[in-house]
């Protein structure tokens, strides 16, 4: 069986909603505290928060062979990368792909089900399983 996939990962409309939403509730929650310190670290934080928290909004290509070699493809840099799945978290409807390159960048992917296509979801997950189980069932050297 072969686990070949090619997807492009856009960014996850769903996270920028809860992560706005988050934002403002820290900026909200200024309102209720007392004194003058605890508003505007609430202040602060949320601003810094909204700053620095945001998801990426760069569109991405996985690509994985048939077998197991992932690629990681950058739209507007025009760059790509051999990666590995180490420390990845898959759950049924959000995976957590800890990207890890030859140079020892790691990057953290967040993909959810609205960020690839619908066709595409079960295929990419399918492939991130069975990737992950190669990796963990290989013995280092």
């Amino acid at each position: 069986m072969s686990i070949a996939v090619s997807v492009v990962v856009r960014p996850s409309r769903g996270l920028r909603i809860a992560h706005a939403g988050l934002c403002c509730g820290v900026l909200a929650s200024a309102a209720a505290c007392p004194g003058m310190v605890a508003p505007a670290l609430c202040l602060l934080s949320g601003v810094l928060a909204c700053w620095f928290g945001r998801p990426s909004a760069i569109a991405r290509r996985i690509d994985i062979s048939g077998v197991g070699h992932l690629r990681l493809a950058v739209y507007q840099h025009n760059d790509s990368a051999l990666c590995q799945l180490e420390g990845a978290t898959l759950w049924p409807r959000l995976l957590l792909l800890r990207l890890c390159d030859a140079s020892g960048k790691v990057q953290v992917l967040a993909v959810l089900p609205d960020s690839v296509a619908a066709a595409d979801w079960r295929p990419l997950a399918l492939a991130c399983r069975a990737v992950a189980r190669t990796e963990i069932n290989t013995p280092t050297a």
